[in-house]
């Protein structure tokens, strides 16, 4: 009798600890509060297996990874020193793949769609697929406690506003990055060809089309645009003091006067003047050869004609121009590359936060860890530095004050050129230190003065991101019929501009855009009431 007593209490107390244990490890994933590790080192072993922030991390897991771009030459030797640094702090390394630019519009989409096994994703409102995914139910929700539990450092580090902008229906779908950055582009030139044919600057739209045709003329072997004309349409949209609705899945259709606080209209492309002004002007300049017939079908990257010597310009945003302008005057010296803003007078924006993000598949088998590695690259000033530099002594060199310098092998990776926008951290990221700044340094600097006295007032719309999962159908059409009809006409390459026109207006009609502008100003006038 004793014996059967004695095994009772000792089966009662064993039952006891383990629901104890089971308690306190379940309060620490739902309230997202640390447990026992708190201040310690949250890669730590404990006797039951390695934790962190309280949470068990004893199983290794490798996450699958998609970026945007295309992988350099020292991409992998990269990321190698950063798998070892998450290999000790989380038992986690990460297994990357590219999406490139010339194919991430055609299949970031079927990752989803098509049921792809992978972890974290590189996404941005408007041009990086936030909006449709999150309306196709791709990516995982984020709640504050799971945000807090597996990455509590980043939450000291993003501000509310852009928690604020990355929710949708009341929900985050991204951990957004944090750093101030413009968003209008810059035009990188050949300088060379600006001294031939007698100019000393560009300080103007009307002025870059005229030494656009002096090239286009006197330059058989080089076309003013390459095969990127697309972007210049950007440049015109600047000029023009108008910006697209972000979200729309619909190109530059929905407009609105970006540098009016009180002008609170959203434009359907088509019904505004200066749609068809830039249809005909595109028409012209293609006529005159400003760019080549195989931009509709072609593969080759924006700076790869500038880079090639085939074409006269690139247009980017001003980081990516730099870098790209530098290695053209690195590689052609004698070409004397320079930046140009070509709406000087016009007040810029500051891009939303959500404009660079990372994102966890849905159906991700490691969302947890996943949230651990976010939260390593966000704050980890030494993944801050391979992410974004490379390897130290390799690609670059520290200097004072948080500064770098590049050395001879930083080509083979490339300064921010591997799409780590997602987890840009300002509070951490280093600054370029230039002992001898030369003419491109100058300009840069010169151009970023004048933004920052001149940035724009804040527009409700700056943050507003279309929701399209009411009208996913119709958008769905609308985006075969831009495809076909739209792309073609700014390209200038759909013959007759006023019939072109029609013709795209009676297509997007019968696939429903009316049902789409009426729910993005639906949207948007609930913005403008609720703020």
């Amino acid at each position: 009798m004793k014996r059967k007593v004695l095994s009772l209490i000792l089966i009662l107390t064993l039952l006891t600890a383990l629901f104890a244990g089971c308690s306190k490890k379940d309060n620490a994933v739902e309230t997202g509060k640390v447990t026992e590790t708190e201040g310690t080192d949250t890669g730590s072993t404990k006797g039951d297996g390695r934790t962190f922030n309280g949470v068990d991390i004893s199983k290794p897991v490798t996450l699958k990874m998609y970026l945007l771009g295309d992988r350099t030459a020292d991409f992998d030797k990269v990321y190698a020193e950063i798998n070892k640094k998450l290999q000790e702090k989380l038992n986690a390394t990460v297994d990357v793949d590219f999406l490139s630019w010339s194919e991430h519009d055609k299949r970031y989409s079927l990752l989803f769609s098509g049921g792809e096994d992978f972890d974290l994703i590189f996404t941005a409102a408007g041009w990086g697929h936030y909006e449709n995914t999150v309306a196709m139910g791709g990516f995982y929700a984020l709640t504050k406690d799971f945000i807090t539990t597996y990455a509590p450092d980043i939450m000291k580090v993003v501000p509310e506003v852009a928690w604020s902008q990355a929710t949708i229906d009341g929900s985050i779908y991204m951990v957004p990055n944090y750093q101030n950055e413009f968003g209008n582009n810059v035009v990188g030139l050949r300088g060379d060809l600006l001294s031939k044919y007698g100019y000393s600057d560009i300080t103007s739209f009307d002025q870059l089309l005229e030494f656009y045709g002096k090239v286009a003329a006197g330059e058989p072997s080089i076309s003013p645009l390459g095969t990127q004309a697309g972007g210049l349409y950007y440049q015109y949209l600047l000029d023009k003091g108008m910006d697209t609705v972000s979200g729309t899945s619909t190109k530059e259709l929905f407009l609105y006067n970006t540098v009016n606080p009180e002008d609170k209209t959203v434009t359907y492309a088509l019904d505004w003047d200066g749609f068809t002004e830039y249809c005909k002007l595109a028409k012209e300049l293609y006529d005159k050869g400003y760019w080549s017939a195989d931009s509709l079908a072609t593969t080759e990257e924006r700076q790869d004609g500038f880079l090639s010597g085939t074409a006269a310009s690139l247009i980017w945003n001003i980081g990516t121009t730099e870098t790209y302008v530098d290695q053209a005057n690195k590689e052609h010296p004698e070409w004397k590359a320079q930046i140009f803003d070509t709406s000087p007078s016009v007040a810029k924006a500051v891009n939303a936060y959500i404009n660079n993000g990372m994102a966890i598949n849905a159906t991700s088998k490691n969302k947890e860890r996943a949230m651990m590695v976010l939260n390593e690259f966000y704050t980890n000033p030494e993944i801050q530095d391979l992410t974004s530099l490379g390897i130290e002594g390799t690609h670059w060199k520290a200097e004072s004050d948080n500064q770098y310098s590049v050395l001879d092998a930083e080509a083979n990776y490339g300064v921010d050129a591997n799409c780590n926008w997602g987890w840009v951290n300002m509070n951490i990221k280093r600054t370029e230190y230039k002992a001898n700044p030369d003419e491109v340094d100058n300009k840069v600097k010169a151009i970023k003065d004048s933004w920052n006295a001149n940035i724009k007032p804040e527009h409700i719309y700056d943050g507003f991101t279309f929701n399209n999962a009411s009208v996913s159908s119709q958008a769905a059409a609308v985006e075969t019929v831009l495809d076909q009809y739209y792309t073609p006409l700014v390209l200038g390459m759909a013959g007759d501009v006023d019939t072109a026109i029609a013709e795209l207006r009676k297509q997007l009609d019968n696939a429903g855009i009316q049902s789409v502008y009426d729910e993005i100003k639906k949207q948007a006038e609930s913005v403008t009431a609720g703020k």
